[in-house]
């Protein structure tokens, strides 16, 4: 029947896996050991008992007696049984391409577990955690106390199944505590049993005595007899003494029940998770909680989880202050001509850090434009600060890091001591520097990198300048319309390439609001428009590629010290590598994003006529008429915007048609294919960090004064962490936009009209 759509069965291709031994890796994964393996594919809508012939088939052992187990797409971690038509069928909902197929003899795991189980049909313990679902549960494992956590579980949730959660009802934790003479581990895997055990069983708990070597916990309730107490054996052991495991509650306490909840009992819970997850969401804690023992958390709770979670598996934010040293020379001895220095204060707390690698130095000497964006953002770790960034160019106008810092705040001395590290990389060469006319950068600029004296280097963000402009003519009075217009024409100041053209838009605002045109001429336009900057800008008027650089780092913002310089070597050589493979695909002598300005450029140039006055120079009429001087052997036009931007304008576009040159021979020399080969051709070395020095052996520092790495030391200096002031709750972490920011269309949905929304709509409504 005509309009009827194909459907077509989804293929899987099943990884077989028979006769292995599962074993559990130091982070908590599983691995699959020995045995053997073969692939075979799948059809949707196969039977189960054809799956279960194929996967035996191709393993060449018998199907009878066997069990069939497999992993899912949205978490490889959970292994589901294959167990009839309906299982089958779910199994090619949840996977994609290819899938692990595990066979095992029926009878040699728990069949009823949702989760896989090792065939020594023990519980899966890792730290002294049993792993289940998305949660790690405590696990006790001495005095013949252990019985494998949740055996025999029985799931009536059919989605619960298929997920691989399991919650925990009361019956299923009664081996969590199991009474007198249990042994614990430690005192934080003991106090994680009582809260999992109290969740599960819905009832608050209290601590009468918590010492480091006795505890006396009491249900809540008041009159309850539930009670347990424990005392420390040895130095870690915890034994449980007493148990009543009785309650006495009415209805009325159980409807106003609120669970006992400490964050480090929860981030222990979630310990695992994190660690081979990374990007689990504060909100992920929360539902996972939740399903697991029917009780919500607020957000600030599972955020809270999540920061002690880190701790353990990172280690407190304090501790991370005292490898710095050792990193920073570490960093110099493995990647030649790299600039890794640090400071700290006179009682040995840290205070400033600087990095600048070999490599990246080269490669902006050797090809990148001389023109640097300077910008800060936050850094939302639990120390804060800030992380200062000079970023370049390269040949496809693409992010090409040069050097950070990270420093407590953007105040004079931070931004003093940058530029002074900054000056050195840049070894004399004279480059414009794009900033947001941040008063401490300014200052500094002047007193360090000079341009004349006035720090004519300095060349103004656009945006900023806009954003600045817009709020004094809101002051003025200027309305939505009026504002806008103006702002067009502070656009246009700022792209003026000639002193003509810059009056000629001055005399225009003064026009609109003489207050305006007045605020232009108080600020200096010689740094912020092209008719009056004494260095070539290459247009380049915002500081989006600092923007670029905060959004790159944006993942490493929210570490400790250690993972942030640790990570920021890792993400500088995978771009270093994967641009220099890049440059291989070009099919052009320049990149995609100058191929498009080129394009753009043409475009125009279609409406322009010409004439030659000789072979290389030509005359070009604009569409008003209007005569530019275009000259190719110099790359020069009248118009200036060849020669300011690199990129043959439209005049030049149009006078290059027919002159037999190629256009990509005009192109700046800076901006073609050889010259990016040039930037990407230096290689990171690797830094060998498998003997960094645990935090453990690091005593507390004597020395009074660090300034700088020694790179021949074989001891360093321990710092301490910086004396900061850290505001109370969640730290903000939501970037505030740009005011002059475009953003997009609204369309109501009643009219789909733009510009206004539903509640605004004056539109008439339809019969």
């Amino acid at each position: 029947m005509l309009g009827m759509a194909t459907v077509v069965n989804k293929t899987l291709t099943c990884f077989c896996y028979w006769g292995g031994q599962w074993i559990v890796n130091a982070n908590g994964t599983f691995l699959y050991n020995g045995g053997t393996c073969a692939a075979v594919y799948v059809k949707e809508s196969t039977p189960f008992n054809e799956i279960c012939q194929k996967v035996c088939g191709a393993l060449k052992i018998n199907v009878e007696g066997k069990i069939l187990y497999y992993n899912i797409k949205r978490d490889k971690t959970k292994y589901l049984i294959l167990r009839d038509d309906e299982g089958a069928t779910m199994f090619f909902q949840l996977n994609e391409d290819d899938v692990d197929v595990f066979v095992e003899e029926k009878g040699q795991s728990n069949e009823t577990l949702p989760v896989f189980y090792p065939s020594t049909r023990e519980s899966i313990v890792t730290d002294n955690f049993t792993s289940h679902g998305g949660l790690t549960v405590p696990s006790s494992s001495h005095g013949g106390t252990t019985a494998p956590s949740m055996q025999g579980t029985q799931v009536t949730n059919r989605c619960s199944q298929e997920m691989g959660l399991v919650p925990y009802l009361s019956e299923n934790t009664s081996d969590i505590l199991t009474g007198k003479g249990q042994l614990f581990d430690s005192s934080d895997l003991f106090k994680q049993a009582i809260t999992v055990f109290a969740a599960a069983n819905k009832f608050s708990f209290r601590f009468l005595d918590n010492s480091r070597t006795y505890y006396r916990i009491v249900c809540d309730v008041k009159g309850c007899p539930w009670k347990l107490t424990a005392r420390c054996e040895g130095t870690e052991l915890v034994r449980v003494i007493s148990l009543k495991k009785e309650h006495a509650h009415n209805a009325s306490d159980a409807s106003t029940y609120k669970a006992t909840i400490r964050s480090k009992q929860v981030g222990l819970l979630f310990k695992n998770a994190i660690l081979d997850k990374p990007e689990f969401r504060p909100r992920d804690i929360c539902n996972d909680f939740e399903h697991a023992f029917q009780c919500r958390l607020t957000y600030r709770q599972g955020w809270r989880a999540k920061e002690r979670a880190k701790e353990f598996i990172n280690g407190p934010p304090s501790s991370s202050f005292h490898l710095v040293p050792w990193l920073c020379r570490r960093l110099v001895e493995s990647i030649p001509d790299t600039r890794a220095i640090w400071t700290s204060t006179d009682e040995g707390k840290f205070k400033q850090l600087f990095v600048s690698y070999g490599p990246s130095i080269a490669g902006f000497h050797k090809g990148c434009r001389p023109i640097l964006k300077l910008d800060a953002c936050f850094l939302t770790g639990y120390y804060r600060g800030h992380c200062l960034s000079a970023s370049a160019h390269d040949a496809n106008d693409g992010l090409y890091p040069l050097a950070y810092a990270i420093v407590s705040s953007e105040n004079d001395n931070d931004w003093l001591w940058f530029l002074v590290n900054l000056k050195e990389v840049l070894q004399g060469r004279q480059v414009v520097l794009v900033t947001d006319r941040n008063h401490s950068l300014l200052n500094g600029i002047i007193k360090v990198i000079g341009g004349g004296g006035g720090g004519e280097c300095n060349a103004w963000c656009l945006r900023h300048l806009r954003e600045n402009f817009s709020t004094f003519a809101s002051s003025k009075g200027l309305k939505a319309d009026r504002r806008k217009a103006a702002l067009k024409l502070v656009n246009d100041l700022a792209y003026a390439r000639t002193d003509e053209i810059f009056k000629l838009h001055l005399r225009r605002l003064y026009g609109m609001n003489e207050h305006l045109g007045k605020w232009v001429e108080d600020n200096n336009s010689m740094h912020w428009s092209n008719a009056y900057f004494p260095f070539q800008r290459w247009d380049k008027m915002y500081t989006n590629l600092a923007e670029c650089f905060n959004n790159w780092i944006m993942p490493l913002r929210d570490m400790d010290i250690i993972q942030f310089m640790t990570g920021h070597v890792l993400k500088v050589t995978d771009i270093l590598v994967r641009k220099r493979v890049a440059i291989q695909s070009w099919k052009l002598p320049v990149g995609d994003k100058i191929e498009e300005d080129i394009k753009k450029n043409q475009f125009v140039a279609r409406k322009y006529m010409h004439r030659p006055t000789s072979p290389t120079e030509f005359i070009v009429y604009n569409t008003a008429r209007k005569m530019f001087a275009v000259k190719l052997i110099p790359r020069t036009c009248s118009c200036l915007a060849w020669k300011m931007s690199g990129v043959p304008c439209a005049h030049a576009c149009r006078a290059i048609e027919n002159s037999g040159f190629s256009i990509y021979d005009m192109v700046d020399p800076f901006l073609r294919k050889e010259m990016q080969q040039v930037i990407y051709d230096n290689t990171m070395s690797p830094v060998p960090l498998h003997d960094m020095p645990p935090l453990s052996s690091l005593g507390p520092s004597h020395e009074t004064n660090y300034t700088t790495v020694q790179g021949d030391s074989c001891t360093d200096p321990v710092l301490n962490p910086p004396s900061t002031k850290r505001q109370a709750g969640r730290p903000k972490k939501r970037r505030i936009e740009s005011q002059t920011q475009e953003k997009g269309t609204v369309f109501c949905s009643r009219c789909r009209k733009p510009s206004h929304n539903r509640s605004t709509c004056k539109s008439a409504i339809p019969g």
